[in-house]
């Protein structure tokens, strides 16, 4: 799992050459067509990013930029805003997501405004309109203290780059281990560029750009910031997607790496994957007669869940969530007869099959979505969940809700399956075209970060992965419609999947099937749990 840790792995670029951008290697999941690339800010180059280009590089392809005289990048004979731009045009990818932190993202927000066509989504991380403070804009730097910072950089540049990694870090959560992290790194400044670069970033005025973008955009925020008020966030447009994290300074993705990850993960995801949670409610409900005798996996998962609960438990209220068919929700009441157990789930379909099929049970059913929970805070005791949580749309507000009906020491065990799921079937439709075949599933690092910004403690996360085997590839699909665990994407495809893309499916699929003749699916299962703590 991945911990918020201020000393992350060592930057090591995979290009020995001399050009400003530099490539990463790419995960196995061909999730997302479109790069991402990664620009810093002034002071320091690529180093500064630490490990982070290697884990988003699970997901995305990544590179990150050296603006010129930083790194890797020789100096420009002239800096403005124009031809910042201009350079950066003639050093992007094509059509990518932009991520800049700082000046970057300000000379990020002045390109995607300049060329909205080449730009999917822009990211920005500690990132004002304006960095220095003037009568019409007053949330940024006191104009005093940037010409004083900058005649330091006139004395010595040295002396003014470590002052800078004070400045960076002042106020984080690991402020200590930040300052000695960026002291530690070598940052190649040209002096020349870095002197014009500081003049450019008194100048650059983004109140403008901002209006002119179109682009889907995020702006991260430290809430200890002293470069950048974290009030700046309340100044973007409605449009724009605004995170604070509280115990950060200027550099959240050094300290609060995983909650970062997190939400850049989440926010391009979003741009090409959304649920239709009414259509999912219904699929599931045409499932529910034939769901448990094709639900093989669901059911082992189950039981596995069941098998983690501790010996010394006894709890007075259970909710089962997500409860479906009802099955595990009868097996919680046999193991704990003395506790209320509620089986709750948002599909109505599937929730009537369950109290028809238990009605000489003694268990309660609430049909309600786990995303906006109708239950008393601090009612119960024990919240178990099965292979449901993974069509929450909200990440976030889904662990928060499961924290707040939770008692002071109650306990949540849960299992959903994990980014690697069906990765045979997702291969084998790159193949095909672009569009999202295969439902999103999330991280380790995804959930314990999300677990943890709730205030869960003793959090406990695993994956273990569960090969089924199919007669063919026809006969997985019509598996996973049986479960309601086929494609619940509500954006619109670019292409019609017809019998051609189908009979092209099972023919490329067939390179994965076994020895004994089998069709392989692989299901990346995560188990967690985490307690309330008091």
């Amino acid at each position: 799992m991945l911990a918020n840790a201020a000393i992350t792995s060592g930057y090591q670029s995979t290009v020995a050459n001399s050009s400003a951008l530099q490539l990463f290697p790419s995960g196995n999941l061909k999730l997302h067509k479109e790069p991402i690339v990664l620009v810093h800010g002034w002071g320091t180059n690529s180093q500064i990013w630490q490990s982070l280009p290697q884990v988003l590089s699970q997901h995305y392809h990544v590179y990150t930029l050296d603006l010129p005289g930083f790194g890797l990048s020789p100096a420009l004979d002239q800096y403005s805003e124009q031809s910042l731009i201009d350079w950066l045009h003639a050093q992007l990818p094509g059509r990518c997501y932009l991520l800049g932190l700082s000046l970057g993202g300000m000379l990020c927000r002045a390109y995607a405004a300049a060329y909205p066509e080449q730009v999917r989504g822009l990211i920005t991380l500690s990132a004002n309109l304006r960095f220095v403070a003037d009568k019409q804009y007053p949330l940024a730097i006191p104009k005093a203290d940037f010409e004083a910072f900058s005649a330091s950089w006139d004395r010595d540049s040295q002396l003014c780059l470590n002052r800078f990694a004070g400045l960076q870090s002042q106020g984080d959560v690991q402020q200590r281990q930040l300052i000695r992290q960026l002291r530690s790194m070598s940052f190649d400044v040209d002096p020349e560029g870095g002197g014009s670069l500081l003049s450019l970033l008194a100048t650059l005025d983004g109140t403008q750009h901002v209006q002119q973008i179109n682009c889907p955009s995020l702006a991260i925020f430290g809430g200890q910031d002293c470069l950048v008020p974290a009030a700046a966030a309340e100044l973007l447009p409605d449009s724009h997607t605004t995170v604070v994290i509280d115990k950060a300074a200027h550099l959240p993705h050094l300290s609060c790496q995983s909650q970062v990850v997190t939400e850049i993960c989440e926010f391009i995801d979003s741009q090409l994957y959304s649920l239709d949670k009414h259509r999912i409610a219904q699929s599931f409900g045409r499932a529910a007669k034939n769901y448990d005798a094709a639900a093989t996996v669901q059911k082992w998962s189950g039981q596995q869940l069941i098998n983690r609960l501790k010996d010394d438990m006894s709890p007075q209220t259970v909710m089962d969530l997500g409860c479906g068919t009802g099955l595990q929700s009868v097996q919680l009441k046999q193991q704990f007869p003395r506790a209320r157990v509620t089986g709750v789930d948002f599909s109505a379909g599937m929730l009537a099959y369950a109290r028809t099929s238990h009605a000489d049970k003694p268990v309660d059913w609430l049909c309600c979505d786990a995303e906006n929970l109708a239950v008393q805070d601090s009612s119960q005791t024990l919240v178990f969940s099965n292979f449901a949580l993974q069509w929450c749309v909200d990440l976030q507000q889904t662990v928060a809700g499961i924290y707040r009906v939770l008692e002071p020491g109650g306990r949540f065990y849960f299992a959903v399956p994990g980014p690697q799921t069906l990765w045979e079937l997702r291969d084998a439709w790159a193949q095909i075209d672009e569009d999202v075949h295969i439902n999103r599933f999330l991280q380790s690092s995804q959930w314990h970060s999300a677990l943890q910004c709730a205030g869960f403690g003793k959090i406990d996360l695993f994956n273990t992965a569960k090969i089924e085997y199919h007669p063919s590839v026809k006969d997985l699909m019509l598996n996973l419609k049986t479960v309601g665990a086929h494609n619940n994407n509500s954006g619109k495809s670019k292409h019609l999947t017809g019998k051609s893309q189908f009979k092209r499916l099972y023919s490329d699929y067939e390179q994965y099937r076994t020895s004994c003749g089998k069709i392989p699916a692989t299901w990346d299962i995560i188990f967690g749990s985490a307690v309330k703590e008091t």
